[in-house]
Parts: C-alpha cells; structure tokens; sequence
C-alpha cells in the first residue's frame, strides 16, 4: 500500500460489530432457558494511521468488549473486523497470531496482567521472542534496555518482579511490553485508572509523548474524560453497546449533540470549586443487556425522549464536519432539543456507524 493510500485508509475498523454472551437461567450448567447478554450491539468505529481515538461511556456499556474485538481477542457475533484494508474477522491460528504483532493491548489492571513470578526482562523477553524467535541475545537486551528507557525505569529495574513496584511503575511495565514488539495499533483499556493522581498524570503524559513518537494508533478505552481531553484528537461515546456519537474532542467538549453526551460532560466534576456545583449525575440505571429497551437504548433515562426515541432506532446522521449523532433531535446553544422528522422506521436494532 503506498504511502498516500494509508494517509487516506483507515488502520483499523469495526463494521456493524456485534458480540453476544450466552446467560443461560437456572443454576445447572447448561440449564435453563437460553439467553444472551448483547455486549456490543452493531457497534461501527474507524481509527486512523497513528491517530489516538478515545471510547467513553459508563461501566458496563461495551467498550472493553469493542476493543478485544478490534484486536480478536475475542471473536464477534456478527459485523467485520478490519485491518489495514484487509478483514481479519475470521483469521484464526498463525495468521491471526502473525497479526497479533501489529496490535497490542495495555489491560487495565497492571498488578493482575503482569505475571507475578517474571522479572521485568522475563517480561519483556518473552513479548519479544514470541513474534522475533531468531533475535540474537545482544539485540534482545539492546532492545530491552531502549523499551526501559523509552518508558523512563531504570536498568536496574530489570531483576525486578512486579511486586516491588508502584502502580505507576507497572504500568510503566505494561506499556513497555504494549511497545516490545513495535506494533502499529494499541489498545488501551482504562490504563490510569487504578492509579493514583500523581500516576495518573505521568501516565498520560507518558502515552500522550509515546503516541506522537512513535505515531502509533491507540484507543483510549475510558471513562475519564479529562484523560480523552489530553491524549485524543476524536472521541467515540458508547451506551449499551452502541456508539451514539462520534466528534473530534474539542467539538465534542464545546457541542455535543447527542443527550447521553451532554449527560456525560455535565457529570465531569471540575478542577475549579465554582464549577462542582453545576456537576449533574444522570439519573436511573442503565437497562440491562439481557432485555435493552426498543428505539434508542438512551430513551428510558432521556428528558427529550418522545414516542419515536421509543419505538424507532435513530439512525447516524452527521450534524457537522465529521460529527456524527445518533438522534433523533437537534439541540441548540440552550441545549432545548428541537424535532427533526423522523425517519422511515427501521427495524429495531438496524445499522449505526
């Protein structure tokens, strides 16, 4: 593919994505009635050559789920994976292994993902030799030594095991072992936010320097937006499985359109005292997977909803340059929501972006 081609392509996307977990009900295994938990539901998301892309949303909306799927950690129920052109959807065995070197992931508890009986160069070598069987012990180490000092830990860290760290120093391991095998995508689920302020700080700061370095492509899988606001140049916002909108950050900050998203900002506690009073929790819970409202999934905890949001899935239309909202409203600067005519109703459930 020729440079021009990939200024233009996208790296990696998720075409009308869907993944599905069997609940069965009753206490046998295998008993019971069948049922399925819809984690990502039709879920479509496009993240450029070296581009950072934020997913936000609240626990338990999919967003972990969509970034194993972009990786094929796990495999989806329905919709493509693509990467670099190509759709790795069904790769299995050494061709997905092979692939697995362009992608890599950052989990989000680094206590629990690092093995607590490898020293960091266990750690490091192994991620290596895995892709790079024939590397030399002298390129290894030399290898080794950059991805410490790219991180910022010492040499001295190397004999060390997980447990004689900080968080922030772990996860400083975890990145590195992300890196090790010089991949083009990564994908980082929650990566400050078992860390305290300090950490999560320098954490960031971290990835925002590496990201830029290295241009590679990362999804910050978060809930932390000013996390997205620093490291981000697009975000993505996920409720019960569906990406609702997407927006370049700064637009998403200053215009948000869809009703979920203005609910999202609107809880952000600020920096400023003044500011925390004006800070808003949505309210009720989010339906359940098992049984997701028909319509819009947002519609049961939506002060706009209308009898369309309830019947009729909204349809991704695009609201200004690549702004896209799954809605069936426009709002103005007051936020009041202003109707739009609705669309020729769709089955429930049909394509979004």
């Amino acid at each position: 593919m020729t440079e021009a081609a990939k200024s233009t392509s996208p790296l990696c996307e998720a075409r009308e994505v869907s993944k599905l977990f069997s609940a069965r009900a009753g206490l046998r295994a295998g008993g019971g009635r069948a049922r399925y938990v819809r984690a990502v539901d039709r879920a479509s998301i496009v993240i450029g050559h070296g581009e950072a892309v934020g997913l936000v949303g609240e626990s338990g909306c999919g967003k972990s789920t969509l970034g194993r799927l972009l990786i094929r950690l796990e495999a989806p129920t329905a919709g493509n994976i693509l990467f670099d052109g190509k759709d790795i959807t069904h790769l299995k065995g050494g061709a997905l292994r092979l692939k697995r070197r362009e992608m890599q992931m950052i989990f989000q508890d680094p206590a629990s993902s690092l093995n607590p009986r490898f020293s960091v160069y266990s750690t490091l070598s192994e991620a290596i030799r895995v892709h790079s069987k024939r590397l030399s012990a002298r390129l290894l180490n030399a290898h080794i030594a950059a991805l410490l000092n790219m991180v910022g830990l010492p040499l001295s860290a190397l004999d060390r095991h997980p447990r004689e760290f900080s968080g922030g120093e772990r996860q400083r391991i975890a990145i590195a072992r992300a890196l090790a095998v010089e991949p083009r995508f990564i994908v980082a689920d929650e990566p400050v936010t078992s860390l305290d302020l300090t950490s999560q700080a320098q954490i960031t700061s971290l990835l925002t320097n590496l990201q830029r370095e290295l241009n590679v492509a990362i999804l910050v899988i978060t809930h932390n937006m000013e996390l997205v606001h620093h490291i981000c140049k697009r975000v993505a916002v996920m409720y019960l499985g569906r990406i609702v909108e997407t927006a370049p950050t700064e637009i998403l900050f200053k215009k948000p359109a869809h009703p979920y998203t203005r609910a999202l900002l609107a809880s952000t506690l600020s920096q400023d005292p003044d500011d925390r009073l004006k800070a808003r929790v949505l309210p009720g819970e989010p339906p359940s997977p098992l049984d997701p409202p028909k319509g819009c999934h947002f519609h049961p905890r939506c002060p706009h909803a209308q009898m369309q949001c309830k019947l009729i899935v909204p349809q991704a239309r695009e609201c200004s340059s690549n702004h896209f909202t799954m809605c069936h409203f426009d709002f103005d600067e007051e936020r009041e929501s202003t109707a739009r005519a609705a669309p020729t109703a769709p089955k429930d459930g049909d394509s979004q972006m």
